[in-house]
């Protein structure tokens, strides 16, 4: 992005008040803006740096351009020089043909090369707007949250997830309940921490029969297709790092998993993201929920909840592929918490869970106190998980760019053992294969770098914990 002053009168042309918008949407001056002429013989520019007042910064340009032949651009340089050893006419004007070939030739690929650029950005214009009518679909009714977000009430049988193509034929209904492992007891301790709170819908959210849909624009597009290319959703992504408990590797089978996770809003910057989960996986299949603050993902650093799925060729977070099958008109899927824990107070929680339908096979989203059943994900879309979970796994993960630092990982501090300072999880907890919410033991700990910590703690007055956590580095 670039803000100009254009002077078209006599004297120098100039363009002031030049400025570009840095990765946070600021406007800065480019103070290391370099000059480029491909062709001081007819054109040049001179940076004149920032001038101050309502100036600013200053670039000069100009040129005679078709003003001077091209003869009179060559000879200076060549007639002194190569043309006396040219002694017949025929020489020389072979020459002068060669010589004014290869002056030319530079600029008719230099122009071809800005039309091919300005073609390949118009086609990728093109994509991305087919994107956007692929994923945002038509509104019932549109409702703004007062963080800028924009929600679109969309028809349940027109959500995202129905574009999938093994859910083209369904029988689903935004009435439908699961039937799920035996509810969870409401927890018990409450001196030490509470619910977050966060932001739903205003007034009750959408009509019944719609669900809320986080309307996509472009920005956010790009931004996801500039990070893409540094990430993956691969476990071994170059620059991502983990702090988690896992269960151990053997004939595992679990129908669901969840736990309270503390909630906390890291430090990150750019394109750098740091998130609280669970998952189960089995196989290539994985499902996984949590909290995360990711500016390419939602273009803030705010603290959201947030769903990812990677199923054969669906690998996404929230609604941006198929898969997901939303069916609460007043929960939304990516809603902000906006009370955060602070360290060494009381303490802010939001419990999750996953749920699979023993009689369907599909995988429930729960939130909140009461376990409120926001969406599924139907056993059809999977291969692995089409069965049982084979394996489940709690704590942090962060990412930054290769060679620049690391962010904070859940409270950013050290781990002290003591929930007042630490990221934790807690109720970490599975439902086995008989569809019973049980205690999971003997789980093993894992972090790729000492600079993050992973500790778990069976059986203590927060249930089953796994504190997780620790400060920015650089390698």
């Amino acid at each position: 992005m670039f803000a100009v002053k254009i002077n078209l009168g006599n004297g120098d042309a100039y363009v002031s008040q030049v400025s570009v918008l840095n990765e946070f949407r600021q406007t800065v001056d480019p103070d290391n803006a370099e000059e480029f002429a491909d062709n001081n013989w007819l054109y040049n520019v001179k940076d004149q740096g920032n001038k101050g007042g309502n100036v600013q910064r200053l670039v000069l340009y100009g040129g005679p351009g078709g003003k001077r032949r091209v003869h009179d651009l060559l000879c200076p340089i060549f007639d002194h020089s190569l043309l006396p050893y040219f002694h017949s006419p025929d020489q020389q004007m072979d020459l002068r043909a060669f010589l004014l070939i290869l002056f030319l030739s530079p600029l008719l690929l230099g122009y071809n090369g800005v039309e091919g650029a300005r073609e390949s950005l118009e086609r990728e214009d093109m994509e991305l707007e087919k994107q956007l009518k692929l994923l945002n679909k038509p509104a019932v009714k549109t409702i703004e949250t007062e963080y800028g977000d924009t929600y679109d009430c969309v028809d349940f049988y027109k959500q995202p997830a129905f574009d999938h193509p093994l859910l083209k034929n369904h029988s689903f209904h935004f009435q439908m309940k699961p039937t799920l492992s035996l509810k969870r007891n409401r927890d018990q301790v409450s001196s030490r921490v509470r619910e977050s709170a966060h932001i739903e819908l205003k007034g009750g959210g959408c009509p019944i029969g719609t669900v809320p849909i986080r309307r996509i624009t472009k920005e956010d597009l790009i931004r996801e297709r500039n990070a893409s290319k540094l990430m993956s959703f691969a476990d071994n992504t170059i620059g991502a790092h983990y702090a988690v408990a896992r269960t151990r590797p053997g004939p595992n089978k679990f129908n669901g998993a969840g736990a309270r996770l503390s909630v906390h809003n890291p430090r990150v910057s750019g394109r750098q993201y740091s998130a609280s989960r669970f998952l189960l996986r089995n196989g290539n299949d994985a499902i996984q929920a949590g909290w995360r603050v990711d500016p390419t993902l939602y273009g803030d650093t705010r603290t959201r909840r947030f769903i990812r799925l990677d199923a054969g060729q669906s690998h996404c977070f929230n609604t941006r592929c198929p898969g997901f099958v939303q069916v609460r008109s007043d929960k939304l899927l990516d809603l902000v918490y906006s009370q955060i824990s602070k360290r060494g107070e009381l303490g802010y929680e939001a419990p999750l869970f996953i749920d699979r339908d023993l009689v369907n096979g599909n995988w429930w989203l729960l939130v909140g106190e009461n376990n409120t059943e926001v969406g599924f994900w139907p056993k059809r879309i999977f291969s692995g998980l089409a069965d049982l979970a084979s394996n489940a796994e709690w704590g942090g993960e962060v990412f930054s760019p290769p060679a620049t630092p690391s962010p904070d990982m859940g409270s950013g501090f050290p781990l002290v053992g003591d929930t007042k300072y630490d990221a934790f999880l807690r109720n970490v907890e599975v439902v086995n294969a008989a569809g019973k919410n049980i205690n999971v033991y003997d789980l093993e700990t894992f972090v790729d770098t000492r600079k993050y910590g992973v500790v778990d703690l069976e059986n203590t007055k927060l249930g089953h914990l796994v504190l997780y956590g620790g400060p920015p580095y650089s390698f």
